[in-house]
Parts: structure tokens; C-alpha cells; sequence
């Protein structure tokens, strides 16, 4: 009966894994709400598009946690460390999906150099250990890459490839290949107010051979607080988030609900060791 029990969580666990991509902690400002992440300016680019790291100005560090579907076996948590510099800007991560019967973990490095006025460049260097009990653990490497191109003070254009390589976790014991997520985004994101930003997203799933587009929307209410609003397609996704500051902490939230599986939340909190914060806006 137990073994019984372990086999069916062992497949929800990875069926979840596999056809979700849930391992991949989701940014609170951008992939918690259902969008690509190529448009992530801030800290949290760390587990988005790299690109981003390029506009951190300040050394941070922050943790984060994230529950998939109001489900504790799909909860995955995060920390990381941004190290900025006048050659390169430098984070690393560490994130964990999964529970003591599945789990993966991510181990990554990225860098990034805005390489002109208007063109940052990063890279993002990543290891998975795949870990299941009663059975040896795997791993795999892979990279994610991107470029952003502020055409003009109110207009910013994303591209972000995540695994283009299509590298996937192979287990020695019977060969099986487990996909790690790989996608291809773009996004534009206008700045129409001081206050007010709109992010058209186009996200292409490699492993999953589909479509997902995606509609933002951010506003800065007080210097202090930022709202942000969310609808995806493929599936139909609502979404909400905020971000709260106070002195050198930000505390930013998110949710978003799938039309089938239901709720899923997010939060990050980060620690600025300067009064300036990171990412433009």
C-alpha cells in the first residue's frame, strides 16, 4: 500500500514537473504573473531574462518562495546575491522545487554588461540536480541568454532564450529524459506615464510546442508602493502583484490564477545594502 502511495505521488510530482516547468522559480515581478520575464528589470532578473541584471546598480541579496496550485509538493523556495560592478554585474542563486519524495534543484551564475546607452547583453550559467527518493539523483547543465534594447526613453524591447540548447535531465538507470524548460520571448514594454507602463509579451515554449501571450500592466502609486495586473492566453491566466518599500527592504508579491489548476502565489523580499534601488523603470 505505501509503495502504492509513493508511486502515485512520485507520478503527480513528476507529471507536474514535466508538463509545467514548475522547478523554475518564477520572478515575483514578472513570471509569477504569468508573463515571460523578458521584460524583468530588477533583482529578480536573476530568474528571468539576464539581461535585466545590467540596470541592478546596488549590491542586494533576497529569498523567495513560491507555491504552485495551493499544493506544498509543488512549493519551491530561492535565494540569491547581486554583486554589481563597473566590468560586469554578477548574481548567483540557488532554488528548490519539490518535496523530500521529488525535487530539483538550481544552482546558476549570470552575468550581464549594459554594453552601451541603450543595449544590455547577459548570460545566465545553470546546473539541475534532480533528486528521487529510493532512486540516484541526475543532473544536467544549461544557459539562458538575453538582450535589451531601450529604443527611446519610454520604449523598451526584450528578447530572452531560456535552455535554447534543449538540454534535458537524463536518468543513468533507465535512460528516461526528463526536458528542462526552453523557451523563446519577446516583449515591449511602453512607458505611456511616469507612473504608468504597458508589457505586450510573446512566449514561445519550446518543450511544450506552444504559444503563450501575455498582457501587463504596472503603475507606481507612491514611491513607496507599485501595483501590477496581469492576463494571459494559452492558458488564461489573471494575475495581480505589488511591490512594498520601506528604508533598504522591498517586499513584492504575486498570484495568478489558472483556469484549471486554480491559485498560485508568490512573494521575494531583498535587502538593499544602499538607499538606491536596482532596475529601471
Amino acid at each position: 500500500m505505501k509503495r502504492k502511495i509513493l508511486l502515485a505521488g512520485l507520478f503527480l510530482c513528476t507529471f507536474f514537473s514535466v508538463k509545467s516547468q514548475l522547478y523554475d522559480f518564477p520572478s515575483p515581478g514578472s513570471k509569477a504573473l504569468g508573463m515571460s520575464g523578458a521584460s524583468d528589470t530588477t533583482v529578480w532578473s536573476l530568474f528571468s531574462n539576464p539581461a535585466g541584471l545590467a540596470s541592478v546598480r546596488k549590491p542586494a541579496a533576497g529569498i523567495g518562495y513560491h507555491n504552485a496550485f495551493l499544493t506544498n509538493a509543488l512549493a519551491s523556495q530561492s535565494g540569491f546575491g547581486v554583486f554589481p560592478s563597473s566590468l560586469l554585474n554578477v548574481g548567483g542563486a540557488y532554488s528548490r522545487y519539490g518535496s523530500e519524495l521529488y525535487n530539483v534543484q538550481s544552482f546558476s551564475v549570470s552575468l550581464s554588461r549594459r554594453v552601451a546607452p541603450v543595449l544590455s547583453m547577459g548570460l545566465r550559467f545553470r546546473y539541475f540536480l534532480r533528486s528521487i527518493k529510493y532512486s540516484e539523483s541526475a543532473g544536467a547543465f544549461a544557459f539562458d541568454a538575453g538582450v535589451m534594447v531601450k529604443t527611446s526613453e519610454c520604449v523598451l524591447l526584450s528578447v530572452y532564450s531560456c535552455n535554447p540548447a534543449a538540454q534535458v535531465i537524463i536518468n543513468d538507470d533507465d535512460q528516461s529524459r526528463q526536458p528542462l524548460p526552453s523557451l523563446l520571448a519577446f516583449s515591449c514594454s511602453v512607458k505611456l506615464s511616469p507612473v504608468f507602463m504597458v508589457t505586450a509579451d510573446l512566449n514561445h515554449r519550446n518543450d511544450l510546442a506552444r504559444q503563450i501571450y501575455g498582457l501587463g500592466m504596472s503603475a507606481s502609486i507612491q514611491r513607496w508602493i507599485e501595483l501590477r495586473t496581469g492576463i494571459v492566453a494559452r492558458p488564461v491566466r489573471l494575475s495581480f502583484g505589488t511591490t512594498l518599500r520601506w528604508d533598504s527592504l522591498e517586499l513584492t508579491m504575486a498570484a495568478n490564477h489558472h483556469d484549471r489548476l486554480g491559485l498560485s502565489s508568490t512573494a521575494g523580499l531583498v535587502w538593499y545594502f544602499s538607499e538606491t534601488k536596482g532596475g529601471h523603470k
